[in-house]
């Protein structure tokens, strides 16, 4: 099944709404309100659920301008906007079996890309939350690099966006973060340097006020501060960390300070308060109309989007049970298979994924993943012990690669169907060139996603590309968070690339 992390941000005090009714958040009228990057669902305020999906397409297309268009390119993000934070209390992760001190998250998967946040009202102006967990989409490129302080400071950074004609201001003043500074005392910076998804400081609501202040503070004032050479050292901080270097090494050489020397600077930063935005010029403006349409959401649809909610943050016998109650629902409806499919491949119980699947097509699925994962089941049932795979041919290789064209025809920016083509295109030896270009496609996609470059460097050396293999291969022999088992398949394949010379 598809790899995922989540990415949260600390419920900031008074930003729960009453829900307006008693009535089950299921039974309630919920819509879909559809732009070029999102699909919103939402069973809130209809003027709010158009506001929220104009300024997600503002920041977008802002980010687009200063990143280029390939930053933003994915499939539509799914946006689930429940109508306050005790309706959406029920969909948070778990943290120590409750749910999670959260205003809002975003998970990242190979199917689809989840925000899940209350909807934030007319009298509730500010889009911090929202900009903060789409930021962390957009840097992507940077994951597996970035400490987790860097992608959190970051993501505050970008959390205060704000359109100005052609020009846009971030890294504005966070106020809960001031008054975290002005009365608490800073981590030590080897402390905030540790700290990863599952340490107290980054979930526990009386911990992770100081990692989120600290994280902005330090990366404000590499971006922004008053340090005119650190700024411009910052940039060299991750390319240091994509050869390899941990992020204490990276940051001490790119700045050329020790920690003890940075921590003094941050203390002298924070005592100061005076923090600059950084104002971004655009060619044109973001302020245009936002081109959308709406539709009602029909309640087979919703109960699947809770399960698939659900699956996505690990809470399996809840994702389960909503799609059983979609099936019981609508049994004639593809969408609960689909489901029940997603979930049997994270259970790994292939069998019963590919019976559903096969459902799913019976009964008309129109979804690129669902066609996806019907040509991954399929091809799956070739393969030697579930991991190799060796030529097929006749009606089984003409079914697999035909629903993965009709998956990237659904979609075409959805990374897995092109990587999967592309290894099939190898695996089968007649079209290597087309091979690469489906895997080049998916790395554009999904830069974040390893494997991939893994998959891509093993066509580049049957073509005998053996340079351009080697530089694919690159990051997974040197950066230090790639999966030990990807880390160790990349030496072997390194080894034969410089056996074959």
């Amino acid at each position: 099944m598809f790899r995922l992390f989540i990415l949260v941000i600390f419920l900031a005090a008074g930003r729960a709404f009453g829900q307006a009714d008693d009535t089950l958040i299921e039974q309630q009228p919920w819509f879909v309100v559809h732009t070029t990057h999102f699909n919103i669902y939402s069973c809130g305020n209809a003027r709010d659920t158009y506001r929220l999906a104009g300024q997600l397409e503002q920041f977008c297309r802002a980010y687009s301008v200063l990143a280029g268009a390939d930053a933003v390119a994915s499939p539509p993000i799914v946006v689930l906007a429940f109508p306050d934070h005790d309706s959406m209390k029920p969909f948070l992760p778990l943290y120590n079996g409750q749910p999670g001190n959260i205003a809002g998250f975003f998970t990242r998967g190979s199917d689809e890309n989840l925000i899940v946040l209350s909807l934030p009202s007319a009298d509730s102006p500010d889009m911090d939350v929202i900009f903060h967990e789409y930021a962390h989409l957009l840097f992507r490129r940077n994951d597996e690099a970035w400490p987790l302080w860097l992608k959190e400071g970051m993501a505050e950074i970008y959390s205060t966006f704000k359109p100005i004609g052609n020009h846009v201001e971030i890294a504005r003043p966070i106020d809960r973060h001031l008054d975290t500074l002005a009365n608490e005392d800073l981590m030590p910076l080897d402390e905030l340097f540790s700290v990863g998804r599952t340490s107290a400081q980054y979930n526990e609501a009386t911990r992770q006020g100081m990692f989120y202040a600290e994280s902005w503070l330090l990366t404000h004032y590499l971006m922004a501060g008053d340090n005119a050479i650190l700024r411009e050292r910052f940039a060299r901080f991750t390319p240091l960390l994509k050869q390899g270097q941990s992020p204490e090494q990276a940051f001490t050489n790119a700045l050329g300070v020790s920690l003890g020397a940075m921590q003094a600077e941050l203390k002298r930063y924070a005592k100061a308060a005076r923090y600059s935005a950084i104002v971004l010029k655009l060619n044109g403006t973001v302020e245009g109309p936002v081109t959308v349409s709406s539709a009602p959401v029909t309640p087979v649809e919703i109960l699947y989007r809770f399960g698939d909610e659900q699956l996505h943050i690990g809470r399996l016998d809840s994702a389960e049970s909503w799609f059983k109650q979609a099936q019981k629902l609508a049994p004639a409806s593809p969408l609960p298979y689909e489901g029940l499919a997603e979930l049997a491949q994270e259970q790994e119980n292939n069998t019963e994924a590919l019976s559903d699947l096969e459902q799913a097509m019976k009964l008309g699925s129109i979804s690129y993943v669902a066609h996806y994962l019907y040509a991954e089941e399929k091809y799956h049932q070739t393969s030697h012990g579930g991991e190799m795979y060796s030529r097929i041919g006749g009606d089984s290789a003409a079914e697999i690669s035909g629903e993965l064209v009709k998956s990237i025809a659904m979609m075409p920016s959805f990374g897995p169907a092109h990587e999967l083509l592309g290894f099939f295109e190898m695996v089968q030896g007649d079209n290597l060139a087309a091979a690469e270009q489906q895997l080049q496609t998916a790395i554009a996609l999904e830069p974040e996603n390893q494997s991939y470059q893994f998959t891509l460097a093993q066509v580049q050396l049957s073509e005998h590309e053996l340079d351009a293999a080697r530089r694919t291969l690159q990051p997974l022999l040197l950066l230090p968070n790639v999966d030990p088992k990807l880390k160790a398949n990349a030496q072997t394949l390194s080894q034969q690339i410089n056996g074959a010379n």
